[in-house]
């Protein structure tokens, strides 16, 4: 309890010394109100078909007919999707440069201390700026707790898949992952072969969910978020087998 509770006033101090995250949220905030402002009616989305082919194979259409969310949805996926894994990653690669993941090998501190300390740090450290995201989203009934609740284990997940890639041996993939879960639902509105790839992913359940929340199937959300979240823990435990730091 003690390693974790030192990893996570470390990982703080470091974020707010080097805000990634923050940063690329309020890039991302900035660009919202950017083309808010550039288009005419960003928010007109009734004509698009409630229940996509990706979702129903025995319906037809085409990858186009995903539900779309607004403008400020759109961002916030990508706040979860690529702003999450990157700076997730980043802060391992800060360990490594720095010497630090040598020195807390160096110590005996277990694989799962480092996880439990740093990604609770970030985690926290995120609720606040989904809170913004579900406010400019227009969420201000139930729909807000819903975008939370579906955002919050989202956000989680990124972490976990930073930490994972972070930590082992293919660090370069961290960047690819973060436009592939970042970028990949709103590119795939376009691309019926992405769409289906993208189906079990769960930045793709977000984006689905919260673009048309009153047609949305929360259970089939929750349970691809529980799966990819399980999926990760898994992964990085299979990494750390031996029951130590890479350093």
């Amino acid at each position: 309890m003690k390693n974790i509770k030192a990893i996570f006033l470390k990982q703080w101090m470091s974020q707010l010394r080097q805000p990634v995250m923050l940063i690329q949220a309020g890039v991302f905030l900035i660009m919202v109100l950017v083309f808010t402002f550039l288009l005419n009616d960003p928010d007109c989305y009734e004509c698009i078909p409630a229940v996509p082919a990706v979702v129903c194979p025995d319906c037809e259409g085409r990858a186009h007919d995903l539900p779309t969310p607004s403008m400020a949805g759109m961002f916030a996926i990508m706040f979860v999707g690529m702003a999450m894994i990157s700076s997730a990653s980043s802060l391992v690669a800060e360990d490594k440069s720095t010497q630090n993941f040598r020195f807390m090998a160096m110590a005996d501190v277990k694989p799962w201390e480092y996880l439990l300390g740093t990604a609770s740090s970030k985690w926290f450290l995120s609720i606040p700026v989904l809170v913004l995201w579900a406010l400019l989203d227009g969420n201000f009934d139930v729909n807000f707790f819903w975008f939370m609740a579906l955002t919050i284990p989202g956000a989680l997940v990124s972490i976990f898949v930073g930490l994972v890639v972070g930590t082992s041996k293919v660090a370069v993939l961290a960047m690819p992952l973060s436009f592939l879960f970042g970028m990949g639902p709103m590119l795939s509105a376009q691309n019926d072969t992405l769409a289906g790839v993208l189906r079990f992913t769960y930045t793709q359940q977000i984006n689905l969910t919260i673009a048309d929340m009153d047609a949305a199937n929360f259970s089939e959300a929750f349970i691809i978020i529980a799966a990819n979240f399980a999926l990760m823990v898994v992964l990085y435990f299979l990494i750390h087998r031996k029951g130590k730091l890479l350093p």
